[in-house]
């Protein structure tokens, strides 16, 4: 009985020693761990990245390497996928449901020594992840632009992911068939990035439509602006446009345009 409990001593000790967590941060995961991954919207994914070297334990006593990482115990509508067999890193990657309601979740993450072949033992700790609806800011300037007949308006579009992961987000405007189309951008956590949606009309008249942003992963995480396109022709309006770009003119007669895109911003719209 007293060599059992030894030798149950000793299988303990050789497991207290620690991973190392290398994404979405650094940091050394031991047995039983709970790992905070931060905020992030519905139907984000988050990944986890762990280094399978270690230098402790095993059979001899100097470390091994673990050879699968996975997680388990997933909230429901929930999804994962588990590391490649030797990887290096190890990555995991946990995807939460698009319809999750707000609050606090988590997660085991196992680290897995196949068929305990080095004597490593497995490893598991709790990944907790907090979900919001409100991880993205959305920002449209300016709100109305005039310009001439088939002259782009440009409206600079500035999306802010406020949650802990990266995300790609679809930024389109309903309009005329030549509005139509969808830009992708990927904003990486906690960043800011701003990016250029242009509209033209070639009718005298005003144009009414929204902006909006969605995100890729869920479309709760959602935003959007009424912008104004006014189309007027005239000098003014012809000089304001070259402000928005060079769409009908020569080359060679650029800076004489950008010279007057400047003159027009003494006037008004």
């Amino acid at each position: 009985m007293f060599s059992r409990i030894i030798f149950s001593a000793l299988v303990l000790f050789s497991l207290s020693f620690a991973i190392q967590l290398t994404a979405p941060f650094s940091a050394e995961v031991e047995e039983g761990d709970i790992i905070d991954l931060g905020t992030i919207g519905p139907g984000q994914t988050v990944s986890i990245e762990v280094n399978p070297i270690v230098t402790e334990g095993g059979i001899h006593g100097i470390g091994g390497q673990y050879d699968m990482a996975a997680a388990e115990d997933l909230p429901r509508g929930w999804k994962s996928k588990k590391s490649k067999l030797y990887g290096n890193p190890l990555q995991v990657t946990i995807t939460a449901d698009p319809d999750a309601p707000e609050g606090e979740y988590s997660a085991k993450v196992l680290v897995m020594d196949e068929f305990d072949g080095e004597e490593l033992g497995n490893i598991t700790f709790t990944a907790k992840i907090r979900i919001t609806w409100d991880v993205m800011d959305f920002d449209v300037k300016p709100t109305s632009i005039t310009v001439a007949p088939a002259q782009p308006a440009r409206f600079d579009i500035t999306i802010t992911n406020k949650g802990s992961t990266g995300d790609v987000f679809e930024v389109s405007a309903p309009g005329p068939q030549r509005w139509e189309y969808r830009k992708h951008v990927f904003v990486p956590a906690k960043t800011s990035r701003t990016v250029s949606y242009e509209i033209s009309g070639y009718e005298e008249e005003s144009y009414f439509t929204t902006i909006s942003v969605v995100s890729l992963a869920s479309g709760n995480i959602y935003a959007e602006e009424n912008v104004a396109l006014t189309i007027k022709p005239g000098l003014i309006g012809d000089y304001r446009a070259t402000n928005n770009g060079l769409l009908l003119f020569p080359i060679f007669e650029a800076s004489i345009y950008s010279l007057a895109g400047l003159i027009s911003n003494l006037f008004p719209n």
